[in-house]
């Protein structure tokens, strides 16, 4: 069988292809962090399928994508979280499994959809709160998080200023779940 094309291969999709605050969102993002807005494409309706079907916020997930790898899905750091997300592979192993194991963490779709999975159980440990959950994702137990969720949470006002043009439905800032 023919090799597939490297089009084929790509994870990207058309900007025009998106919902018109999809599109707004990602251009923002793509000059923002200076990343080709057809990758970021498919990130950007992936994290709103998702926020839809775990009631999270889909711009909570694109900020925390923006501060923990700045978009770059082949990030890892000094401790080994990867990805777009920098899910710690090593604790999140089951996670990993339906994706083909841990080497998913460097796709970007199965990235998110871990690292949207690992944040539902954070804030499920925070009682429900999407700033407690931010202090446990990054794994603030024994120290101070304040400084990541500020982060965070500054980016996340970004976005949503960014698509307050539309008349979106908001997810609860403080998670019920």
């Amino acid at each position: 069988p023919a090799e597939p094309t490297a089009a084929e291969r790509a994870t990207v999709a058309m900007l025009s292809d998106l919902p018109e605050h999809q599109a707004v969102l990602t251009r923002w993002i793509s000059r923002q962090y200076r990343v080709a807005p057809e990758p970021l494409a498919v990130l950007v309706a992936e994290a709103h399928d998702i926020g839809e079907r775990m009631d999270i916020d889909p711009a909570l997930l694109l900020a925390i994508m923006a501060v923990e790898s700045r978009f770059n899905p082949f990030a890892q750091s000094p401790v080994g979280a990867q990805g777009l997300m920098q899910v710690l592979t090593r604790v999140h192993v089951d996670k990993f499994e339906a994706f083909g194991g841990t080497m998913a963490a460097f796709d970007p779709v199965a990235n998110l959809r871990v690292g949207a999975m690992v944040l539902q159980e954070c804030i499920r440990r925070a009682g429900g709160s999407v700033e407690g959950g931010l202090g446990y994702y990054v794994g603030a137990v024994t120290v101070d998080g304040s400084f990541y969720v500020k982060k965070v949470l500054r980016v996340y006002e970004r976005m949503h200023k960014t698509l307050a043009p539309f008349d979106l439905p908001t997810y609860k800032r403080s998670l019920t779940l």
